[in-house]
Protein backbone atom coordinates (compact mmCIF):
# COMPACT_ATOMS: atom_id res chain seq x y z
CA UNK A 1 0.00 0.00 0.00
CA UNK A 2 1.40 3.40 -0.96
CA UNK A 3 1.00 6.82 0.63
CA UNK A 4 -1.60 7.76 -1.93
CA UNK A 5 -3.74 4.79 -0.91
CA UNK A 6 -3.76 5.67 2.81
CA UNK A 7 -2.44 9.07 3.87
CA UNK A 8 -2.63 8.36 7.61
CA UNK A 9 -2.03 10.95 10.33
CA UNK A 10 0.10 13.22 8.13
CA UNK A 11 -2.78 13.69 5.69
CA UNK A 12 -5.17 14.46 8.54
CA UNK A 13 -2.82 17.07 10.05
CA UNK A 14 -2.24 18.75 6.68
CA UNK A 15 -5.99 18.75 6.05
CA UNK A 16 -6.66 20.36 9.43
CA UNK A 17 -4.03 23.04 8.76
CA UNK A 18 -5.61 23.82 5.38
CA UNK A 19 -9.09 24.00 6.97
CA UNK A 20 -7.82 26.32 9.73
CA UNK A 21 -6.11 28.55 7.19
CA UNK A 22 -9.29 28.68 5.13
CA UNK A 23 -11.38 29.65 8.16
CA UNK A 24 -8.91 32.38 9.18
CA UNK A 25 -8.80 33.79 5.64
CA UNK A 26 -12.60 33.63 5.38
CA UNK A 27 -13.01 35.49 8.67
CA UNK A 28 -10.48 38.05 7.47
CA UNK A 29 -12.27 38.55 4.14
CA UNK A 30 -15.64 39.05 5.88
CA UNK A 31 -14.15 41.63 8.25
CA UNK A 32 -14.76 39.62 11.39
CA UNK A 33 -11.09 39.03 12.13
CA UNK A 34 -9.59 42.26 10.79
CA UNK A 35 -6.09 40.89 10.27
CA UNK A 36 -4.21 43.03 7.74
CA UNK A 37 -0.43 42.66 7.68
CA UNK A 38 1.54 44.98 5.42
CA UNK A 39 2.40 41.97 3.26
CA UNK A 40 1.19 38.46 3.45
CA UNK A 41 3.00 35.16 3.88
CA UNK A 42 0.39 33.04 2.08
CA UNK A 43 2.72 32.25 -0.87
CA UNK A 44 5.05 30.55 1.61
CA UNK A 45 2.46 27.75 1.80
CA UNK A 46 2.81 27.16 -1.96
CA UNK A 47 6.60 27.16 -1.61
CA UNK A 48 6.37 24.66 1.27
CA UNK A 49 4.14 22.35 -0.79
CA UNK A 50 6.64 22.53 -3.65
CA UNK A 51 9.57 21.78 -1.35
CA UNK A 52 7.68 18.82 0.15
CA UNK A 53 7.02 17.38 -3.30
CA UNK A 54 10.57 18.10 -4.46
CA UNK A 55 12.11 16.35 -1.46
CA UNK A 56 10.49 13.03 -2.38
CA UNK A 57 11.71 11.68 -5.73
CA UNK A 58 9.27 9.74 -7.86
CA UNK A 59 9.89 6.04 -8.63
CA UNK A 60 11.51 6.95 -11.95
CA UNK A 61 14.00 9.25 -10.20
CA UNK A 62 12.44 12.53 -11.31
CA UNK A 63 11.28 15.19 -8.92
CA UNK A 64 8.23 17.39 -9.05
CA UNK A 65 7.37 20.55 -7.19
CA UNK A 66 9.67 22.95 -9.02
CA UNK A 67 6.78 24.84 -10.54
CA UNK A 68 5.13 25.26 -7.14
CA UNK A 69 8.38 26.62 -5.73
CA UNK A 70 8.72 29.03 -8.66
CA UNK A 71 5.10 30.24 -8.54
CA UNK A 72 5.17 30.60 -4.75
CA UNK A 73 8.42 32.57 -4.91
CA UNK A 74 7.03 34.81 -7.66
CA UNK A 75 3.85 35.46 -5.68
CA UNK A 76 5.81 36.13 -2.47
CA UNK A 77 8.07 38.64 -4.21
CA UNK A 78 4.98 40.37 -5.60
CA UNK A 79 3.36 40.43 -2.15
CA UNK A 80 6.55 41.97 -0.74
CA UNK A 81 6.47 44.59 -3.53
CA UNK A 82 9.87 43.50 -4.84
CA UNK A 83 8.24 42.68 -8.18
CA UNK A 84 5.00 43.83 -9.81
CA UNK A 85 2.62 41.35 -11.43
CA UNK A 86 2.21 43.37 -14.62
CA UNK A 87 5.98 43.67 -15.11
CA UNK A 88 7.15 40.25 -13.94
CA UNK A 89 4.89 37.86 -15.87
CA UNK A 90 7.56 37.29 -18.58
CA UNK A 91 9.52 35.37 -15.94
CA UNK A 92 7.07 32.51 -16.61
CA UNK A 93 8.37 32.33 -20.17
CA UNK A 94 11.94 32.24 -18.89
CA UNK A 95 11.04 29.47 -16.41
CA UNK A 96 9.20 27.51 -19.11
CA UNK A 97 12.25 27.72 -21.37
CA UNK A 98 14.57 26.57 -18.59
CA UNK A 99 12.19 23.72 -17.77
CA UNK A 100 12.03 22.63 -21.41
CA UNK A 101 15.82 22.67 -21.75
CA UNK A 102 16.26 20.79 -18.44
CA UNK A 103 13.90 18.04 -19.56
CA UNK A 104 15.82 17.72 -22.84
CA UNK A 105 19.21 17.47 -21.09
CA UNK A 106 18.43 15.35 -18.03
CA UNK A 107 16.97 11.94 -18.70
CA UNK A 108 15.12 10.18 -15.87
CA UNK A 109 16.64 6.95 -14.66
CA UNK A 110 14.49 3.95 -15.50
CA UNK A 111 12.90 2.16 -12.55
CA UNK A 112 14.60 -1.05 -11.49
CA UNK A 113 13.25 -4.06 -13.32
CA UNK A 114 11.28 -6.54 -11.28
CA UNK A 115 12.42 -10.14 -11.79
CA UNK A 116 9.76 -12.42 -13.16
CA UNK A 117 8.43 -15.04 -10.80
CA UNK A 118 9.78 -18.51 -11.42
CA UNK A 119 7.21 -21.11 -12.38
Amino acid sequence: MTYRDRPGPAGIVIGLIIIALGVVLFLDQTGILGWRPTWSFWPVLIIAMGLARFSQPRPDGTREGGWLIFIGSWLLLNEMHVLRYRDSWPLFLVALGIHTMWKAIVRPTPPPSVPKAEQ
